[in-house]
């Protein structure tokens, strides 16, 4: 066999390899229960809010809701659907994380009035949403 075979079949299977990384990557976030959509309101870890993707045009809007459907948060920043973003709640805490390609991460926390906030940035991310926001 060849060098320039031998060479040219390495690099045939380093991109396959990258390219199967690549899609696992995307399938694992894809398929991750805990994530919002338009179709999959997902509950907070009290049971007291869900949180979902919600159209508004070509844009997407994070969105909270309580028990009773009532919106209590949605973000004022629209997400085009192109750069979906990654909506999931933290395991132990209602608080919300917004993944976005589009505009950074941020996560929303229910302040002590009742109202929520959105706090730019990816401080205090728990470990098990950082592997989503990759």
């Amino acid at each position: 066999m060849s060098r320039t075979w031998t060479s040219r079949r390495s690099l045939l299977t380093a991109v396959g390899l990258f390219a199967a990384g690549v899609a696992a990557g995307c399938t694992s976030r894809e398929t991750d229960e805990r994530l919002a959509t338009q179709e999959h309101p997902v509950t907070s870890a009290s049971g007291d809010f869900t949180a979902a993707l919600v159209p508004d045009g070509v844009e997407l809007h994070p969105t909270i809701r309580d028990a009773e459907g009532i919106e209590v948060w949605t973000d004022d920043l629209g997400h085009v659907n192109r750069y979906v973003p990654g909506v999931v709640w933290e395991r132990g805490a209602d608080v919300l994380w917004v993944l976005s390609a589009d505009h950074g991460n941020a996560s929303v926390h229910r302040q002590d009035d009742g109202t929520w906030a959105k706090v730019p940035g990816s401080e205090g991310m728990p470990q098990d949403i950082a592997e989503l926001a990759r």
